[in-house]
């Protein structure tokens, strides 16, 4: 009965975080720098409060899905993590750019943080099939 509810708890949890960092991605990516700063301190506080909760919720109820029902021993499952690990890493640059930017609209971020959206979207998309076929 548990494993459902904290399955669950995971998918709750990566559609919130995805959903945020989908957002960051259009603003940083597409938001002109005259409404720039306006937009992000709007945003900022939902990052910081819902994004940044659901990251958390993705890695606690993901872990304790790994570690307590589907253990290490599939490869799919390693590459997931490092896809993973680096969705985070993105989020944390995703942040610290609307930081900046917030300080300085008219500053531009690198072109990784730039196309955060495909990037996001793509990895996403694979970590769903690793999840559900479990190639290997």
């Amino acid at each position: 009965m548990l494993y459902p509810v904290l399955k669950s708890l995971h998918l709750i949890s990566d559609i919130v975080w995805i959903g945020g960092m989908l957002i960051n991605a259009f603003v940083i990516a597409m938001v002109p720098p005259t409404i720039r700063t306006g937009v992000i301190t709007a945003l900022r506080p939902y990052d910081r409060r819902v994004t940044t909760a659901g990251l958390a919720g993705a890695w606690i109820f993901g872990l304790i899905l790994a570690f307590g029902y589907v253990g290490f021993s599939g490869g799919w499952l390693h590459l997931k993590l490092l896809i993973v690990v680096m969705l985070s890493a993105l989020h944390g640059m995703q942040s610290a750019w609307l930081r900046r930017m917030e300080a300085d609209p008219h500053l531009d971020p690198p072109a990784f943080v730039r196309v955060a959206m495909p990037i996001v979207l793509v990895s996403v998309v694979v970590v769903v099939l690793l999840a559900v076929v479990k190639p290997f």
